[in-house]
């Protein structure tokens, strides 16, 4: 899922670019979420959770925190920040170009639109993303993708079961498919319980997905029998395909 945060302290403007965005993404077929701030110390209140965004959009002009001031406490939690501003003004003080901002958008009329849906296809276009930061209760940690060995279901939570920390309760508060959409293709979901990494997986037998042994708990995942042929479909053309 493609996360982005937009803030400006201009409600209409806000409003505006989140609609643009809406329609851009939906065209594209692109699962995102949008979140809306209206200052920079309120996006900043949610502390290591902004490390959960792909794009941050600022007004460069905001009152009390300017968009240069709200970016450099971004880069302190969050090194790997892509942000880009949005301003009123053609000209750019020295400052800004210390922030290595995807792009600047001009707030004109006629043009903004164009230059925001170039900026979000840009930024797609982008090798994609190894790693995922998951919110657990305590603390945010980042994790590669390759690394995580399968996904469970248990209650209101899922856990990760991950390479070298498999002795870890990583749980998160979300359903199974709330988390699918953050996963990518090789992550397939075969059974109501259970999403596996095909990468992880040392071959599949009749209803199992037989794991490599990485020390977790389980080293067979049950497959649904009305998922099996797409699961297996799935492992042996991703053989081929590097996955």
């Amino acid at each position: 899922m493609f996360r982005i945060a937009l803030c400006d302290d201009n409600t209409p403007f806000l409003e505006y670019e989140k609609e643009i965005i809406r329609q851009h993404l939906t065209e594209k077929s692109v699962e995102f979420k949008c979140d809306t701030f209206m200052s920079g110390v309120e996006l900043l209140k949610n502390g290591e959770s902004i490390r959960k965004y792909d794009l941050f959009i600022l007004d460069y002009a905001m009152n009390g925190l300017t968009g240069f001031e709200t970016a450099r406490k971004i880069y302190e939690i969050y090194p790997e920040a892509k942000i880009a501003f949005a301003t009123n003004y053609y000209d750019f003080t020295r400052e800004g170009y210390k922030y290595n901002a995807v792009r600047y958008l001009v707030k004109q009329e006629k043009t903004f639109e164009a230059e925001l849906k170039e900026c979000l296809d840009l930024f797609l276009k982008k090798e994609p993303k190894k790693t995922i930061f998951l919110e657990l209760a305590d603390r945010i940690i980042e994790v590669n993708f390759d690394d995580i060995i399968y996904l469970s279901s248990e209650k209101h939570y899922v856990r990760y079961f991950v390479k070298q920390r498999v002795s870890e309760y990583l749980c998160r508060r979300c359903s199974l498919d709330e988390a699918q959409k953050d996963l990518p293709h090789n992550f397939v979901r075969v059974h109501q319980r259970f999403i596996v990494n095909l990468r992880t997986a040392k071959t599949i037998q009749r209803y199992e997905v037989i794991l490599e042994n990485y020390g977790q708990e389980m080293e067979k995942i049950p497959i649904a029998r009305s998922r099996f042929e797409d699961v297996n479909r799935k492992y042996w053309l991703g053989k081929g395909d590097g996955l």
